[in-house]
């Protein structure tokens, strides 16, 4: 799947380490507090270990041989989408979840951090609806809320 953004392919191993910095990057831009309970090079070994692991799990929007952005996505779970900061609100992010959405066309489900007003805004234009908010349960000990477009 190509966009005028650049081109959206299967991620490969080797991509990991791009990946995590291009999450690293992104969660800084976002996010005022600490988002994770995982050092930065943890975080890097775990992305080292875990893209390319899963056939058809992790995707990146690529353009001039840079990624801009990057999505995992696990049967109907959207475990991460984020584009490189400076180049959000250019279609990346919408490409990705256009890939999703034709890779798991039935239901998309996703959390979020309630204080991510700007994912929170991304999802619900795109007819995203919450049907839960959980307060803390997950990795980072930070407020979700969970979302899902499609049935189910």
């Amino acid at each position: 799947m190509s966009s005028a953004v650049g081109i959206i392919l299967e991620a490969e191993p080797a991509d990991g380490q791009e990946i995590a910095a291009l999450h690293l990057s992104a969660r800084r831009a976002t996010m005022t507090q600490p988002s994770h309970t995982l050092t930065d090079d943890e975080l890097r070994g775990w992305f080292a270990a875990n893209v390319g692991a899963v056939p058809g799990a992790w995707w990146i929007a690529r353009q001039r041989g840079r990624i801009l952005g990057y999505m995992a996505l696990r049967d109907d779970d959207l475990g991460h989408l984020y584009v490189l900061p400076g180049w959000q609100g250019h279609g990346i992010g919408s490409a990705l979840l256009a890939k999703a959405k034709q890779l798991s066309p039935r239901r998309l489900s996703l959390f979020t951090a309630r204080r991510n007003a700007k994912a929170r805004a991304f999802y619900e234009l795109r007819a995203f609806r919450s049907v839960s908010y959980l307060d803390g349960g997950n990795p980072e000990s930070a407020p979700e809320v969970q979302y899902v477009w499609g049935g189910g």
